[in-house]
């Protein structure tokens, strides 16, 4: 029996959400990254419905980090109480889990509300972590967990660095909410808004242009993975920072005795943001195939400069996929380009359910 690994980018607006199914193809074993947006709820509350009442289990769920395009649906789906929906172990790192933060129980709005969930008796939080901080230490091997089923998941980011510079920012945005620190976190409810707040194309000049590091303190807590099962294996960014995911690419490749780590398949960091795609990084792995997970609004990613990197140092003939049709992504459905440069594209269906990734 050929046991499948397939990743769902289900639709989430600018977020992510990531649906991922691994093993026999009748009774997989899934895991899911990310909520995306509030909106996001609809895709995600209709999937789960689709399952029977006692085959609602996920080993695993994952909230990369607090930005309201990660961690929104996942509260709206907390709010659902839905019939049977179990997870064998959830990864976030809320303020406790910051250094210096100690167990204070305050911070963004929307991670104190998750907090707040997390906390109920009962619920798995960080369990494989021994409830501590999800994060890579800067010397020895990356730490890694073997979920039921043989899946493995390899930390890439956060380092502690990153978790630390989140402290004062999650202090001033709960503090900017009206939140007392000296409280326990707010009951919960439907989150509030997020708090994260081109003329003629030239991709050789996109592809090398200077690289400007993302510094947004949120993206760079941000939980990235790198999930194998069955010999096949893809990196799941987050929205994590360029330097972190190249120096830890680097160190898994070292391991494995290589000069490149091999990828099936890369979700982008930060839905293609030229701040966290440098052409380094690129560069360090062998990969066919990239995921861009946003439809453009907002914040209009992926930048026309990340898209260029990955087609120019991508590797050969990589294959573009993306979650929306939308005007943002199709400009890349360019014939004379694709023949130029060597690469394709694919999107989601026109009924928008998110694309489907077979590793």
């Amino acid at each position: 029996m050929t046991k499948t690994f397939r990743v769902r980018m289900l639709p989430a607006r600018q977020g992510d959400c990531l649906w991922i199914e691994y093993g026999d193809p009748q009774y997989p074993h899934r895991l899911l990254i990310d909520g995306g947006t509030p909106e996001t709820i609809n895709a995600l509350q209709d999937r789960i419905c689709q399952l029977p009442v006692d085959d609602r289990r996920f080993e695993l769920l994952v909230i990369t980090h607090i930005d309201s395009d990660h961690i929104g649906g996942t509260l709206a789906l907390a709010n659902l109480n839905l019939p049977g929906l179990v997870f064998g172990d959830i990864w976030f790192n809320g303020w406790r889990h910051l250094p210096g933060s100690g167990f204070e129980e305050f911070g963004p709005v929307q991670g104190e509300v998750l907090t707040s969930w997390l906390d109920a008796p009962g619920r798995p939080w960080n369990e494989r972590f021994d409830r501590k901080t999800v994060y890579v230490p800067d010397e020895g091997l990356l730490p890694f967990k073997d979920l039921p089923g043989g899946m493995r998941i390899t930390l890439l980011s956060p380092s502690k660095k990153e978790l630390s510079n989140l402290r004062p920012k999650w202090e001033q945005e709960c503090r900017k909410a009206g939140i007392d620190p000296a409280k326990p976190p707010p009951p919960l409810q439907p989150p509030p808004p997020g708090f994260e707040g081109m003329g003629v194309v030239n991709i050789d000049a996109l592809a090398e242009s200077h690289f400007k590091q993302d510094t947004s303190e949120a993206n760079g807590s941000s939980i990235a993975l790198l999930a194998e099962f069955d010999g096949r294996r893809i990196l799941l960014a987050g929205d994590a920072y360029s330097p972190v995911l190249l120096k830890n690419i680097q160190r898994q490749a070292a391991v494995e005795g290589q000069e490149r780590l091999r990828l099936d398949a890369f979700k982008l960091p930060h839905h293609g943001s030229k701040a966290n795609l440098s052409k380094e990084l690129l560069e360090k792995v062998e990969c066919p195939r990239y995921l861009f997970s946003t439809d453009g609004t907002q914040f209009k990613h992926p930048d026309h400069e990340a898209v260029a990197r990955v087609i120019k140092s991508g590797g050969p003939h990589p294959e573009l996929l993306f979650n929306y049709h939308s005007e943002y992504n199709k400009l890349w459905d360019n014939t004379q380009w694709m023949g130029q440069y060597g690469y394709s594209v694919s999107y989601s269906d026109e009924h928008q359910k998110g694309l489907l990734v077979d590793l």
